[in-house]
């Protein structure tokens, strides 16, 4: 019995061991798992936070100024246009004014690529016979063609047809141009920056000093134009008149002999 009692009671002790063993073990467990759930936490914390700073500095780094941005609000304004593109811009605005005067309107660009109809249009000369109309109907076709000649390199030639075509409606009407029409892009007109205002108004200036070279070429090509069509008559009628007489020399006509028979009496009646 006393054995028994013994025994009972170590196994109590055993199971009692036992179960204070697991209780701690499942806290030890359970807190581990804890610590390394924060562990983890932590260290996705760390990256983003990482991450925030690099995006960051690296959107500090693309808005930091540079050179052009240092530049006063003036240089800034407007695709920061120079003293040369306003001086260009102004000579183009003035051109592209007198040409929409003279041609009443200014027709899109024609959509064909067919390069037959650039030389094609080119081929045509004006003369000086033309109406205000045709030179109106040809000098809108030129300007239609401006980006396919662009296309095939010939814009200069197309460009210099069309001055002159517009020249010559300059002299046929009465129309008077305003060139307060050529410089109206507030682009320019209104800069901030004094040179680019300057520079614009100067290029509105040599834009009328083309237009000036444009009339006075127009009027010297249709003087020259005129001296070799009278000269071209002048050969033609020599020249018809040189093949009438070796005609008749070869076959006389009856008039040519009734003529010949009659000088023939009249010199007999002088003897």
């Amino acid at each position: 019995m006393k054995n028994t009692g013994s025994s009972s009671g170590a196994t109590v002790w055993v199971v009692l061991i036992a179960v204070v063993v697991a209780v701690v073990l499942f806290r030890f467990l359970i807190l581990g798992g804890v610590a390394l759930l924060g562990l983890a936490l932590l260290g996705l914390l760390v990256w983003l936070s990482a991450a925030v700073i690099t995006s960051r500095t690296r959107a500090i780094g693309e808005s930091a100024p540079t050179d052009d941005d240092e530049q006063p609000p003036a240089a800034r304004w407007a695709g920061q246009p120079s003293a040369e593109e306003a001086r260009a811009a102004g000579a183009s605005n003035m051109r592209t004014a007198w040409i929409s005067w003279h041609l009443r309107s200014l027709p899109p660009p024609e959509d064909s690529r067919d390069p037959r109809l650039l030389t094609g249009t080119l081929s045509v000369v004006p003369q000086a016979d033309w109406d205000v109309d045709r030179l109106r109907q040809h000098g809108r076709a030129l300007w239609s063609l401006r980006s396919h000649a662009r296309r095939h390199e010939l814009l200069d030639q197309l460009d210099a047809r069309l001055d002159r075509v517009v020249a010559m409606l300059s002299d046929a009407t009465d129309d008077e141009f305003d060139t307060s029409l050529g410089q109206v892009n507030d682009q320019y007109l209104y800069h901030p920056d004094r040179q680019v205002r300057t520079a614009y108004l100067e290029g509105g200036a040599l834009g009328v000093d083309l237009i000036m070279d444009a009339v006075t070429a127009a009027r010297a090509q249709a003087r020259e134009d005129a001296a070799t069509r009278a000269a071209a008559e002048a050969l033609a009628q020599q020249r018809t008149a040189a093949l009438r007489a070796l005609r008749e020399t070869h076959h006389p006509t009856e008039g040519r002999d009734a003529h010949a028979a009659w000088d023939e009496e009249a010199r007999k009646l002088e003897e």
